[in-house]
């Protein structure tokens, strides 16, 4: 055989070999893609139950209703796990730093709320890769709606520190 027809052979079968490999690349990469959008969904879902339960709590204070505790008991085991799985590394702290906070027996009402807007921080920076301005300052008063009652509770949270 010849030395060019020997070249011309592994040239070709060198172009189908990179062909194929790009090829699986492109799939395995495809997959990736995939997997990471079906655990954002789910992650963004968590999140999302999460932040529901606090505010039909907050509902139902403000109407006046009492919150049926079996179930909420019920949803946050659900919001357990699925932070567990899904959440990231700083949205977990701050859920178990908030979770602790309401149950030792010397923790105060202003912790546990500063633990929880914490917890609300993190969720929106991890949903919006970290660019979200929003402060806990933010998220009380729009959970308050009263800029005289969120100065109030940022004074007593002051004194506790």
């Amino acid at each position: 055989m010849e030395i060019n027809s020997v070249l011309g052979i592994v040239s070709a079968v060198a172009t189908l070999a990179c062909a194929l490999m790009a090829a699986l690349l492109h799939r395995k990469t495809e997959r990736i893609k995939i997997m990471e959008n079906q655990l954002s969904d789910k992650k963004y879902k968590a999140y999302a139950d999460l932040v529901g339960m606090f505010y039909d709590v907050l509902k139902d204070v403000k109407e006046s209703k009492t919150t049926n505790p079996k179930r909420m008991q019920d949803r946050m085991i659900i919001s357990k796990k699925d932070i567990f799985m899904y959440g990231s590394d700083k949205v977990f702290k701050a859920f178990n730093k908030w979770l602790c906070s309401t149950t030792e027996n010397d923790s105060k009402q202003y912790i546990q709320m500063n633990n929880l807007l914490n917890l609300m921080v993190q969720v929106r920076k991890d949903m919006c890769g970290n660019s979200s301005r929003i402060k806990k300052h933010d998220l009380l008063l729009n959970l308050i709606q009263n800029k005289d009652e969120v100065d109030k509770y940022w004074k007593e949270l002051h004194k506790m520190k």
